[in-house]
């Protein structure tokens, strides 16, 4: 199965490639087009977002639980009525209570950033349907669509915010209705893509929803406590040192999601349904070998682009962000790594969901949470957005150290060491060289940063190749893609 994998992550890569690659390419523009204050509001507004959608992944997480057993069992159309029923529930409820505390605290906060919440419940409704229909597709394994739909609103998305923007003298809130605009525009086709070929019923499963809720509450819980972790720091830089360095410290933190996370999303995105289907046709062995691969590729990838881009943060904000933004690359290091600590524990989630004990995914996020706010509460107010990073680095840390303690009680499974001494080993050098080759060359920032990139890679692999790191069916398969694509030209 890691053979599916790899053909699934490879289908993924066009749908997070264009994401991270918009991503990247709207930070100069909409840092230069607004300065950091409004930045800062539109940041808390898509933060909020985010949380309100984290309450109906619920569903999201379920969907990719239980769909192959369904699957297996010949009774999707339940399934998918149940799914979608409470599907509605959840937002319709979510949206009137979130619109209640809007009013409640109307006169607590300015009314620029009430408008734009105002807005955000729009979003919201838009982006929990969206993104719980795409589970859909992912737990059919039906990556292409996946894809299409994902990279429409990636690239619709931003531009029509900007049009609203630039053409239309919107203000930052022409940015969140570019969301909207763009999910309704694709909303008919990926609900007819859903549902066709499936019978829905009007009756549903009580037996369902209450395994789904048994299952997923807990996780819901830990995404919960996992904005504490990423988010919350916005609302308390924005309380107790203003927006602006709310807007400085998100622009960093949004380069180094689009940089690393858009990596640990092709692994959850493609391991989420594979390691289920494993877990529920094959068997634990299957289950333990493909964790250990999985978890290698992982350390592959992603460990030298943490370093690269730690290494690299002052060229990265100088080319990516306005001058006002600038000194948010001191907090790039701490951030990449807090994503990349995030991703590694991707195996040992795996194995708490095999047996569902989801309550020991939720209880290391809940205390990396709490850790990291205590921390936010006590450091931010002195030192601002540089400790806003650190204390996040921290309460990844504790996250991940009981994450694992968990896993390992339920479901061992044999950690890549060998590997991930050499590839830390690898990654280093690379680091080391490209950190004194920033200092060395003098052509503008574009090319400097070109250059680097290219020999990091370059030594990168080189080093890999010297310690023996690649197995022999790997270099095989390597070669016979390149004599391929030779051909092809």
């Amino acid at each position: 199965m890691i053979r599916e994998f790899i053909k699934d992550i490879i289908k993924y890569i066009p749908s997070q490639i264009v994401s991270a690659v918009v991503g990247l390419i709207s930070i100069p523009i909409i840092t230069r087009l607004f300065p950091p204050a409004d930045y800062g509001n539109y940041i808390l507004v898509l933060s909020t977002v985010s949380i309100l959608v984290t309450l109906v992944g619920w569903l999201d997480i379920s969907i990719i639980r239980f769909y192959p057993a369904y699957e297996r069992d010949k009774k999707l159309d339940i399934f998918y009525s149940t799914a979608l029923k409470w599907l509605s529930i959840s937002i319709f409820g979510i949206s009137i209570l979130f619109l209640l505390i809007l009013v409640i605290v109307k006169n607590y906060i300015s009314p620029n950033l009430y408008n734009l919440m105002l807005i955000g419940i729009g979003v919201f409704i838009c982006s929990a349907l969206f993104s719980n229909l795409l589970n859909f597709l992912r737990a059919k394994r039906l990556v292409s669509w996946y894809t299409n739909f994902s990279v429409w609103k990636s690239i619709t998305a931003i531009g029509l915010g900007l049009i609203l923007v630039i053409f239309f003298k919107f203000g930052v809130e022409g940015l969140l209705l570019g969301i909207i605009l763009s999910i309704i525009l694709i909303l008919p086709r990926l609900w007819g893509k859903i549902v066709s070929k499936i019978t829905l019923q009007k009756k549903t499963s009580g037996l369902l929803v209450i395994e789904m809720a048994r299952f997923s509450f807990p996780l819901v819980a830990g995404n919960l406590a996992y904005w504490i972790l990423t988010l919350s720091d916005r609302y308390i830089l924005e309380f107790f040192r203003g927006a602006w360095e709310v807007g400085i410290y998100s622009a960093s933190y949004a380069i180094g999601e689009k940089s690393i996370l858009f990596l640990v999303s092709l692994f959850t995105l493609s391991a989420g349904p594979i390691a289920m289907s494993i877990w529920e046709k094959e068997g634990e062995e299957k289950s333990r070998i493909f964790n250990t691969n999985l978890t290698r590729y992982f350390l592959l990838i992603c460990l030298p682009v943490t370093i690269g881009l730690s290494v690299l943060a002052k060229p990265i904000l100088d080319i990516l962000t306005g001058q006002e933004y600038f000194m948010g690359y001191t907090v790039l290091p701490f951030i990449a790594l807090s994503i990349f600590l995030n991703g590694s524990t991707i195996g040992f989630g795996n194995g708490l969901g095999y047996f569902k004990k989801t309550k020991y995914i939720m209880w290391p996020l809940i205390i990396g949470g709490l850790v990291n706010i205590g921390l936010n509460f006590i450091f931010i107010p002195k030192y601002g957005y540089i400790a806003a990073a650190i204390t996040t680095l921290i309460g990844y840390i504790v996250m991940v150290g009981l994450e694992i303690y968990f896993s390992r009680k339920f479901f061992i499974w044999q950690f890549p060491f060998k590997s991930m001494y050499k590839i830390i080993c690898a990654s280093g050098i690379m680091g080391i060289s490209i950190y004194y080759l920033n200092n060395a060359i003098n052509f503008s920032s574009l090319i400097n940063l070109v250059l680097e990139i290219c020999v990091g890679i370059l030594i990168y692999f080189l080093m890999l190749f010297l310690l023996r790191e690649f197995q022999t069916k790997e270099i095989r398969s390597a070669r016979a893609l390149i004599s391929k694509i030779l051909k092809l030209k």
